[in-house]
């Protein structure tokens, strides 16, 4: 039995790896550090210029922003009401061009720190974010 546990382990290993160590979640992990930066010229540089931000609530889904210039404004504005704005990776999985990543935003808010976390699911065609597919969000 305990043969067969060792390469279970390191099948187990090598698919992780591989799913985080993939050219598309190498994307998502780039976007997610310049987001982290407030750096937005290096979050445009990752998205494709017909880039389509969706949310996703029960049976609805609404188009947040379309195109680099809508992401730019949006995000001017988000990191200016939100100076202390930043997310981690939870957990990271690929299968194509699919990315799909459990995302924790922090942030200090007037009461303190606050954090919730939500799935989201990328899109990543020729090295750049396509869509992103963003579900509600959860303390």
């Amino acid at each position: 039995m305990k043969r067969l546990l060792a390469p279970a382990i390191v099948l187990a290993a090598s698919l992780f790896a591989h799913a985080t160590d993939s050219p598309e979640a190498v994307t998502v992990q780039a976007y997610v550090g310049a987001y982290n930066a407030h750096d937005i010229d290096a979050v445009l540089r990752l998205i494709h210029p017909d880039f389509v931000w969706l949310n996703l609530d029960g049976d609805e889904i609404k188009v947040e922003a379309r195109g680099k210039e809508a992401i730019r404004t949006m995000l001017t504005s988000y990191f200016k009401g939100l100076p202390s704005a930043r997310s981690e990776i939870e957990s990271i999985s690929t299968l194509g061009p699919w990315v799909s990543v459990r995302e924790r935003a922090h942030w200090t808010g007037k009461s303190g720190p606050k954090s919730q976390a939500a799935l989201s699911v990328y899109e990543v065609r020729d090295g750049l974010l396509r869509r992103v597919w963003y579900y509600p969000s959860v303390k």
